[in-house]
């Protein structure tokens, strides 16, 4: 290989045999960022910003094994935090207002990351499929160390936020990081339901109804998934996200979660979840009060945030609340119950 791949070069992309016995091999695609700050909402932004600059960054692929190596010449790490969330809940503005400080790498939505998490064993033997889990546990630490040590070659702290569908490997990652303080953030689902049916996302995942069930776990189902509304889908899609979180924080450990509910978020909380990862935000309360007036999702930052609470929960239809009450406001509720109390004034992002 002629490129060294050396501090400044990150993972951005594995292309995984979906349903492979064990994890045997796979393209690993890296870009050369050098220094630069994954300031942007999610690291695809960021990585689209420097194939965009002039001359775009470097790029290059690699197997695993590559990957392996150049982990291995640094030391392992334990990451500061892992946000976990339910899609649409205030996930993005909470990686944001982490981004604000200096010493920490926050890494948001990796690519690498999900389709690690997303790979399945299949119907396997239960000896394959621990082998596999171990595989994934390797390779999840390799990704962390190079995410943890790209800007200077020194480890520094790591907070990891997930895709909402990563949620459901929650246990496993907590499995193997159960140290790791975790946050998990929800929201009433009518209100994620109303944008997903909207935006799409979990909706796809219909469309290729194998798959789906395989990495929902969903069995013994009235319907096929082909016969369901896209409300019910969505429905059941939220409910099996909450279940998961709910599973991964009642096992031992779970002292090092937080739930947290999108509409308790506000300026301060974002100080109360970075001293809970052990890291430090600006002083200046002006800095992270700022990230609440834009648009989380916005990488130009020109949009201005809107509260759309009251306009989702008017405008859900009939389909939408009778298919939240019947799959997915129970499981939420219990998450709720276990939410870190407010303790200032409300000001929601």
């Amino acid at each position: 290989m002629a490129t060294k791949l050396t501090a400044g070069w990150l993972p951005v992309d594995i292309g995984f045999d979906l349903r492979p016995a064990i994890v045997e091999e796979a393209l690993v695609r890296w870009i050369e960022f050098g220094p630069t700050s994954l300031a942007e909402p999610f690291l695809d932004h960021t990585v689209d910003k420097l194939r965009r600059a002039i001359p775009p960054a470097r790029e290059i692929e690699t197997d695993l094994d590559a990957m392996l190596r150049a982990s291995g010449r640094l030391p392992a790490i334990r990451p500061a935090g892992f946000i976990f969330h339910l899609s649409h809940c205030g996930s993005t503005l909470i990686a944001n207002a982490m981004k604000t400080s200096r010493s920490a790498v926050v890494v948001s939505e990796s690519r690498a990351v999900s389709n690690l998490l997303r790979s399945r064993a299949g119907s396997v033997s239960p000896w394959l499929r621990e082998r596999r889990e171990l595989a994934q546990a390797k390779l999840l630490a390799s990704l962390f160390s190079l995410y943890a040590h790209y800007r200077t070659g020194e480890p520094e702290p790591l907070v990891m936020k997930f895709v909402s569908l990563d949620t459901l490997a929650m246990q496993f990652v907590r499995s193997h990081w159960p140290a790791v303080p975790c946050l998990v953030v929800i929201r009433d689902p009518v209100e994620v339901m109303f944008t997903s049916l909207k935006a799409g996302g979990w909706i796809s995942f219909k469309d290729h109804p194998e798959h789906a069930l395989e990495m929902l776990g969903w069995t013994d189902l009235p319907r096929p998934l082909a016969a369901m509304s896209d409300e019910e889908f969505c429905a059941r899609v939220f409910a099996s996200s909450c279940k998961a979180a709910l599973g991964a924080i009642t096992q031992p450990g779970g002292e090092e979660c937080m739930v947290l509910d999108y509409a308790d978020l506000n300026p301060p909380r974002m100080r109360e979840i970075a001293a809970f990862f052990g890291i430090e935000l600006p002083a200046d309360d002006t800095i992270v009060d700022d990230i609440f007036h834009s648009y989380a999702k916005d990488p130009e930052k020109k949009i201005r945030f809107r509260d759309d609470r009251e306009l989702k929960q008017t405008h859900a239809t009939v389909l939408v609340r009778s298919a939240a009450n019947q799959w997915a406001m129970e499981p939420y509720s219990e998450l709720r119950k276990r939410r870190r109390r407010e303790r200032s004034p409300r000001h929601s992002g």
